[in-house]
């Protein structure tokens, strides 16, 4: 799948908006600092960014 292809642009923009309500879902149930809420949050983000392009690959292949 090509970065800039019209089906990526969709798709990423899609899991953007997904993540945007999961991290301030998880930033609402935490209270720590900033940075550790960061990092907590990139740790639950990016393997759902990680499943859903290869399942994305598998129905598009």
């Amino acid at each position: 799948m090509k970065l800039l292809s019209k089906t990526s642009i969709i798709f990423y923009s899609i899991l953007g908006i997904f993540s945007l309500f999961i991290a301030r879902g998880i930033r609402e149930l935490l209270d720590y600092s900033l940075l550790v809420e960061i990092i907590i949050t990139s740790v639950t983000i990016i393997p759902i960014y990680m499943v859903c392009r290869k399942i994305l690959m598998k129905f598009i292949s």
